[in-house]
């Protein structure tokens, strides 16, 4: 596995290689420990979360009658209202067609509701903005949450008109969530929902479990889950999320510290580094992930900014890696790191969401996170090579260099496990052989004096200039300037 590595050090750039680093140590860590928290923290699902006022709008057209599929909608339906405490969580049915049908306003009795999805027929066209306008009235003045859960199998005769409406209903704060089947086009129905999360495609003979996917999206939302989620407070949530957060903020900065060692062929780890990286590491993902969580369930509720409020999470994140890496990659100054963390996250951030929409649930955040994971490395390397000033190239061979940013703080030189650059003892360096800094806008090379009094040099400090090369036993070291 190591010859593997080291063929990687060899041909990759240095954001490559932290960006493989970062994308396997997030997701080992999703995957080892992530995956086992959320398990082990989850509570048997609640399906209330709060009252909330729903309307059942059925659709109703002609084509609703092929298949017996207006048969099974309303079986599905009727199982809907069976499962609801409808004491709190009162109830609407319209249907629609050629034109819209009050089955009933809300109520609380089953009876009612059960009769007036049983009396729905029409089986004209498919007016779904109308159906959509009827679905707004019954539930507008309602104090409750507001809910509409849509079902149709088609095309609606106009969607300019029922794109309007649905920007209507969410003027209002009205929830859209649509169960589609047979040619109904669930693109469109992105747009009207604007949540492709909210949307739920049920085949013949399944109706019944579409609507309880639709049950639990009304009733229960979280930042990584969509279904089988407990009720959980705010609180909780936080400390959920927090934790899974945590686990992969730990794999991604473990992973990148020991990038960076065997970038610059060093120990892989030391028990300081470690210890380090394990605090710092499980810090920043505990409290990017609590406050990422805390702020999705204050935007959660508006439409605009409920969308984006999870990608605040992972740029968080990205920020508290990048800021904790400027401790481990010298000269990496703080500012930049913190950027480079930012903008990994919030490209990381994308990637893990779109790729939660096509995987679902536990494949979306496995896969996701080591796109996290890849993005915040990469970005964390790429910022650190585009705005360093001075550097040294590291000639470890003829076919394999390595490069390392020139700054105030000292590159030190020797024998010592911590070196940066590691000079073996056997060849008669000590653990303090040299330093390599920038002062004043000068590159000073200073050599410790024990080494210079066992050479015999009587010029311990050196001026180097770009260009400038030092062989030291089997390496060559060479000085570069931007």
């Amino acid at each position: 596995m190591m010859e593997l590595f080291d063929t990687l050090r060899q041909k990759l750039s240095k954001p490559l290689l932290f960006a493989l680093y970062g994308a396997i140590g997030c997701l080992i860590a999703a995957l080892l420990t992530g995956e086992l928290f959320l398990f082990l923290t989850k509570l048997p699902p609640k399906m209330e979360k709060a009252p909330q006022a729903i309307v059942l709008l059925i659709d109703t057209s002609g084509s609703m009658n092929e298949y017996n599929k207006l048969q099974e909608v309303k079986t599905a339906a009727t199982n809907f209202v069976q499962r609801q405490d409808l004491t709190k969580n009162p109830i609407a049915v319209v249907g629609f067609g050629d034109y819209a049908q009050i089955g009933t306003p809300l109520t609380s009795d089953q009876t009612t509701l059960e009769n007036a999805i049983a009396n729905l027929s029409d089986g004209g066209l498919t007016d779904m903005s109308l159906g959509l306008e009827n679905a707004i009235s019954q539930v507008e003045n309602s104090n409750l949450i507001r809910n509409i859960l849509l079902f149709t199998d088609g095309i609606p005769n106009s969607e300019t008109d029922t794109l309007s409406m649905a920007q209507l209903a969410k003027s209002k704060q009205i929830n859209l969530i649509a169960v589609a089947t047979g040619d109904a086009d669930t693109n469109f129905l992105t747009q009207v929902t604007e949540d492709p999360n909210l949307i739920f495609y049920a085949s013949s003979g399944n109706f019944d479990l579409a609507f309880q996917q639709a049950e639990e999206a009304i009733y229960s939302r979280q930042l990584i889950e969509s279904k089988d989620s407990g009720n959980y407070s705010v609180a909780y949530g936080a400390f959920r999320i927090g934790g899974w957060t945590a686990f992969l903020a730990l794999g991604t900065s473990l992973a990148i510290i020991i990038g960076q060692n065997h970038y610059l062929r060093r120990r892989l780890i030391n028990s300081n580094e470690l210890t380090t990286g394990i605090i710092g590491g499980l810090s920043a993902g505990l409290i990017a992930g609590a406050l990422g969580q805390v702020i999705f369930e204050v935007l959660a509720e508006i439409p605009v900014l409920g969308t984006v409020s999870p990608v605040i999470g992972w740029v968080i994140l990205g920020v508290f890696v990048g800021g904790g890496m400027s401790f481990f990659v010298p000269n990496l100054k703080l500012n930049r790191a913190l950027l480079g963390g930012a903008i990994g996250g919030l490209i990381g951030a994308i990637g893990f969401l779109t790729i939660g929409l096509i995987l679902g649930d536990m494949g979306g955040r496995l896969i996701g996170a080591g796109i996290i994971g890849f993005f915040i490395g990469l970005m964390i390397a790429w910022i650190e090579e585009f705005s360093r000033d001075a550097y040294l190239i590291i000639h470890w061979n003829e076919q394999e260099k390595t490069n390392i940013s020139l700054g105030k703080e000292r590159i030190t030189l020797g024998s010592a496990s911590s070196s940066h650059i590691y000079l073996p003892e056997s060849q008669g360096y000590h653990p303090k052989t040299a330093y390599i800094c920038l002062e004043n806008g000068e590159i000073i090379m200073q050599y410790a004096s024990e080494y210079g009094d066992a050479k015999g040099m009587k010029k311990l400090s050196h001026k180097l200039e770009n260009g400038d090369k030092r062989k030291l036993g089997n390496i060559t070291i060479e000085v570069k300037t931007n």
